[in-house]
């Protein structure tokens, strides 16, 4: 079942944050947002109420972001300019958290807010951006800034994510998501010098994209931050990338999360929308491990309804899954066909199941006199009579294996063995094990 991300933010914190501690099976605090010292208190209070439960702390990349104290009213049509430790003589521009990134190719648009706002006209002069709202919006403060294919300095990223791991490192935290991750040598540097901390790298620019199979073997897990990689490589790629991202990660065997707008429509609705909600189903379907919830759970007013709302239908999702029929064991061992294949049937009722398929080669042992002088006209196929036990049926299954060893080995080095896992009254063969020539 794919599990819940959970943001803490002002909406679920003080006295909600026991509510969505219960309603989460992993808690997310953003650094980019709020003091250290508001992360530390929620961290001590989760971990009181659950020692067990898993904390990600977010850790800020190199990504700029705007550094307004207040609202900022943007009109369309209207130059903007942006800058990094701007000299005082410049007036009138917006100051960023970070330098700002080389660009890797060239491109007239910068967006802010996850790519929500586009601006136009790309300019870069005397180290500030400036360029033409394509929109009426509020810049609120701490916002991101994308350049599309842009490369964050590498040298500048290790530096911010030691400063910050040495700031919370001591706090009782269990997983790191380490921002614009662009290459594993970070990651390699990061595990030596915190080994006990989980790393989740986020995929969300070009480069990291370009080097994700690295990045995902030398993580622990993966998160896709949709809104990043949309705004830095284009929404017309974005699931095309996310697709090659989920399906690398899972080959290797890694967590994958994703974020960003899982349900925003819920940010001031009661019911998604039916688009969101084909969203959820899209990556409930692809098997990712976590959706996670920022804004969601975080600022919204309606964020207990959200997170109930994502509870009862991952549930529900998770019902009809189970109601799909398993596969049997006749279905399972179909695939051993080229195989050697070891069965002990007592009556041989399981080997009529199987009697249609073709084995590389069949040793069946039994109790049924009939039916072991039938295999005998049988290619592929030899049977043994044997008396089968009431007790101790695996030091049965061990001695008649050693005895045969010689038949079964034939060639091999291994066999699929069939048999009762937990023998009863008229019980069939129930599992399949591979047994190798050395144990016997």
């Amino acid at each position: 079942m794919t599990k819940i991300l959970t943001t803490i933010g002002p909406a679920s914190s003080g006295k909600n944050l026991k509510y969505f501690l219960d309603r989460s099976d992993l808690l997310r605090l953003n650094t980019s947002h709020n003091v250290l010292n508001w992360h530390k208190a929620n961290i001590n209070k989760i971990k009181k109420i659950n020692s067990e439960k898993l904390i990600l702390v977010d850790i800020p990349g190199v990504k700029p972001r705007t550094l307004n104290n207040n609202p900022i009213l943007i009109k369309k049509g209207q130059k903007i300019r942006f800058g990094y430790k701007i000299s005082k003589k410049e007036k009138e521009v917006i100051k960023l958290s970070n330098p700002l990134p080389i660009i890797n190719k060239k491109s007239k648009y910068f967006y802010l807010s996850d790519g929500t706002y586009e601006f136009k006209n790309l300019v870069i002069k005397n180290k500030i951006l400036s360029g033409v709202s394509c929109q009426n919006f509020t810049l609120y403060p701490k916002k991101g800034l994308n350049i599309p294919y842009s490369i964050y300095d590498d040298s500048l990223q290790k530096k911010v994510y030691f400063s910050y791991l040495k700031k919370i490192s001591k706090l009782n935290i269990n997983c790191v998501g380490l921002s614009f991750i662009q290459n594993h040598n970070i990651l390699l540097k990061l595990k030596k010098a915190y080994p006990k901390l989980i790393f989740i790298s986020k995929i969300e620019n070009f480069l990291g994209y370009k080097n994700r199979k690295k990045i995902i073997q030398f993580s622990d897990a993966i998160m896709i931050d949709r809104g990043d990689l949309a705004a830095e490589i284009g929404l017309s790629k974005l699931s095309e990338y996310s697709d090659d991202i989920i399906q690398d990660t899972k080959k290797m065997g890694k967590p994958i999360i994703i974020a960003t707008e899982n349900l925003n429509s819920l940010l001031y609705n009661n019911t998604p929308t039916k688009s969101d909600v084909i969203n959820i189903d899209y990556y409930v379907e692809k098997k990712v491990d976590f959706l996670m919830l920022s804004d969601e759970t975080a600022t919204s007013i309606n964020s207990k309804n959200t997170i109930n709302w994502l509870n009862n239908y991952l549930k529900k999702k998770n019902i009809e899954t189970d109601l799909s029929k398993p596969l049997s064991i006749e279905e399972i061992i179909h695939s051993l066909k080229n195989q050697t294949v070891v069965v002990f049937s007592k009556k041989g009722y399981f080997y009529q199941k199987i009697s249609s398929l073709e084995y590389k080669d069949l040793v069946l042992f039994t109790e049924n006199k009939k039916l072991k002088n039938i295999l005998q006209l049988k290619r592929n196929s030899k049977s043994i009579l044997t008396k089968f036990p009431k007790n101790y049926l695996y030091s049965f299954l061990y001695k008649n294996i050693k005895k045969n060893k010689k038949l079964i080995f034939k060639g091999n080095k291994f066999a699929y063995l069939v048999n009762v896992i937990f023998p009863r009254k008229n019980s069939r063969a129930n599992t399949v094990s591979i047994i190798e020539q050395k144990d016997f």
